[in-house]
């Protein structure tokens, strides 16, 4: 028994040999794909920052490692391990700034903070509450010191959102169109030791002893999808919306923009991680201050110029969607982009990762925020210049094969954009003859005053070229072989498909197009001079509103009143044709007639400056240029007040006057089929023509045209 034991000890022992070299053997393979992987991708962050103290690298033989906040053995440590690596070390130390806060809290910003010090000091926690994000950036905006700031300061960043190529002076926007009053009301509070929800319901415990109402609590898990990377407790205490926050810290890989490692980081980690250094300050709740960890955000704030916290390259290559970011919030708060930023936002790596990394529903995000700005101008020339327009409008994708590539589809829309922006400005300061006097409908937003509707118009006049351009091609046209999918515009593919915009909103851009071709084709067949001789003949038409909802139509010309079905005068027949006939361009455009107008202004104007720089030069270009301009304005300032003394503005939203029912019973004989709308559509242009005109008279007029029918 003795002898067999210890054979089958023996067998066992080389049982185990043999399976540990299979172990050692398989890990030395792995260890081999693993340094031929890594020596071949120069976008992986390198794997020696376990605590995330900011240890990445893009480039094969640097490293760029931020300074640790409260001693120097990590970064000696991890310093040391990449030279030995043979790696270059690049360290971006800096000294924090703080400041006193230098704005003005309102009364109840200064309650919800006194009450967020009471919960840490009668609870005695030892945490240490800031305001992170905006929202200290906005509040810095704000005051007068950081106003004056951007005026005084010079600097050496390039400017390439203004139409000149030279600062614009920050006047608080009165030349343009604002979407940001520096008044915040939503507020992210970052905690250093705890989850935000454990804080959350220490306020609610200190508001119940206080005999106070508690607040519920919303929490939003980890979703790192959808960018929110860290657990978050929402709550709204007096009038805010409070998010409470943890400081974080992370690591990417080069795969995906969603970090592959995040942990509750410090103040100086989580500066540093942010995109910009104007959204990287911290207001301490506990101490009053303003921190600035990277030791550039107040400045870069007072100079109005957006760089990044750490290299460029780094940051845009962390989150390739910071590059469309920092061009947002140069349009947004009419900042310059730092030199050094501008050249990482236009290398060739950080182009392809924002086409392969980040989603197309974050993309056309970002653009609709950039059209939303107060400098959508300002913002698509930035993608124009830094090479990054067909990355984010891939009208490769929406046309056909035999597209010859280039970008003058967008050179072509930035001109139109401008044209149709600077057309806008100076209505602000200007206003013209359709935005004045007794005659505007007071119920219809002007477009300066009309964000929506404005957007649209921005989408629309950037997009133009593009839907003239696939408008002649033939494999773009509708086809009814084709489902119904298949025959969308090209307009609608690269919104809806490749920019993740509404359908809705698809759809109401392509209107504000097609309407604008509309009108551009009626001033050319000489509307304008039509809607000269109808203000020349003071011709009027006015809805009054009776009684039990009624609606009387007042017709007048020359003072008098006349009736529209009896009148035999030309020129007051000439003035219902023009009715007429723009009535079916306002039908089908609806409340955005204004918008699509304004396009077929700026697009006239656009092409007038193409003509005549190529036969006019010198002082008499100038000032030819200038006399056609003003006359071309004229023209469509007189179109459009016809428009309004004609009735024509809310005639999309006109009821007939008699419904399908009625007509079947003074038209007994109407067949099924598509004659039924054509009786309708000429129950509505009889209305349209005979303004005021009685059911009778329209009864009598649908006998005589369709008299197969009685």
């Amino acid at each position: 028994m003795s002898n067999k034991n210890k054979k089958n000890g023996i067998r066992i022992t080389f049982r185990l040999l043999e399976f540990i070299i299979v172990i050692a053997m398989i890990c030395r393979v792995c260890r081999s794909f693993h340094i031929v992987q890594q020596s071949s991708s120069r976008c992986r962050p390198l794997k020696m920052a376990t605590d995330s103290r900011e240890l990445r690298f893009y480039n094969k033989d640097v490293v760029v490692l931020a300074a640790p906040e409260h001693n120097n053995k990590i970064f000696n440590r991890l310093s040391l391990k990449a030279k030995k690596n043979g790696k270059k070390v690049e360290s971006n130390e800096v000294t924090t700034k703080t400041t006193s806060c230098g704005f003005e809290l309102s009364k109840e910003e200064n309650e919800l903070f006194e009450l967020l010090r009471q919960v840490v000091k009668e609870t005695e926690l030892k945490s240490t509450l800031r305001v992170a994000g905006g929202w200290v950036r906005d509040k810095l905006l704000a005051t007068a010191e950081y106003q004056r700031g951007r005026k005084e300061k010079k600097h050496e960043a390039v400017r390439l959102t203004s139409k000149f190529h030279k600062p614009v002076p920050h006047t608080g926007y009165k030349t343009g169109f604002d979407d940001n009053n520096h008044h915040p009301v939503d507020i992210d509070i970052a905690l250093d030791n705890m989850l935000g929800r454990e804080f959350a319901d220490h306020l609610n415990d200190f508001l119940s002893e206080h005999g106070k109402e508690t607040v519920s609590v919303g929490v939003v898990l980890k979703n790192p999808e959808k960018s929110k990377h860290l657990e978050t407790a929402t709550m709204k205490v007096g009038t805010f919306w409070i998010d409470f926050v943890n400081l974080r810290a992370e690591e990417y890989t080069h795969e995906s923009r969603i970090p592959d490692l995040m942990r509750i980081g410090t103040a100086s980690e989580d500066s540093y991680r942010r995109d910009l250094t104007i959204n990287s300050l911290f207001y301490n709740i506990n101490s009053d201050k303003v921190e600035d960890f990277t030791g550039k955000g107040l400045e870069d704030l007072k100079r109005g110029v957006i760089s990044t916290p750490l290299s460029p390259l780094t940051t845009l290559l962390d989150d390739p969607l910071r590059v469309l970011r920092s061009i947002r919030f140069a349009a947004r708060l009419r900042f310059t982009m730092d030199e050094s930023l501008v050249s990482a936002a236009m290398n060739a790596t950080v182009r392809e990762a924002l086409d392969q990394k980040v989603s197309r529903e974050r993309i056309g995000g970002e653009v609709d925020l950039m059209l939303r700005s107060p400098d959508p101008v300002g913002a698509m020339r930035l993608l124009i210049n830094l090479n990054l327009v067909q990355t984010v409008f891939p009208i490769h994708r929406v046309l056909p094969e035999q597209y010859p590539g280039g970008i003058f589809i967008f050179t072509n829309g930035l001109n139109i954009l401008m044209s149709a922006f600077d057309y806008l400005c100076d209505n602000i300061r200007n206003p013209p003859l359709w935005c004045l006097g007794e005659d505007k409908d007071k119920n219809e937003r002007m477009l300066v005053c009309d964000d929506e509707a404005r957007r649209l118009l921005w989408y629309a006049a950037y997009l133009k070229p593009l839907n003239d351009y696939a408008s002649l091609l033939d494999e773009v046209k509708a086809n009814p072989k084709r489902r119904k999918k298949q025959n969308r515009s090209v307009i609608s593919k690269l919104l809806v498909d490749h920019l993740k915009q509404s359908s809705r909103d698809a759809e109401s851009v392509e209107k504000i197009i097609s309407a604008a071709d509309d009108f551009s084709q009626l001033m050319k067949n000489g509307f304008d001079l039509s809607a000269q001789s109808i203000l020349l003949s003071d011709i009027k038409i006015k809805d009054i509103n009776l009684d039990g909802g009624k609606i009387r139509t007042i017709c007048e010309m020359g003072g008098k009143n006349i009736s529209s079905t009896r009148t035999k005068d030309p020129i007051w027949n000439h003035a219902m044709e023009f009715r007429l006939l723009t009535s079916k361009v306002l039908e089908r455009i609806g409340p955005l007639w204004r918008a699509a107008l304004v396009l077929s202004l700026v697009e006239s104007l656009v092409t007038l400056k193409d003509e005549l720089e190529y036969t006019i030069e010198g002082d008499v270009f100038e000032e030819s240029q200038e006399e056609r301009r003003l006359g071309l304005v004229q023209e469509y300032d007189t179109f459009a007040v016809a428009i309004q003394k004609l009735g024509l503005v809310g005639i999309w939203d006109r009821k007939p006057l008699m419904d399908g029912l009625e007509v079947k019973k003074i038209l007994p004989a109407i067949p099924k089929g598509p004659i039924f709308r054509e009786i309708m559509e000429e129950q509505d242009s009889w209305m349209t023509a005979n303004p005021g005109g009685s059911k009778d008279a329209l009864i009598l007029h649908l006998q005589k045209v369709f008299c197969s029918f009685n």
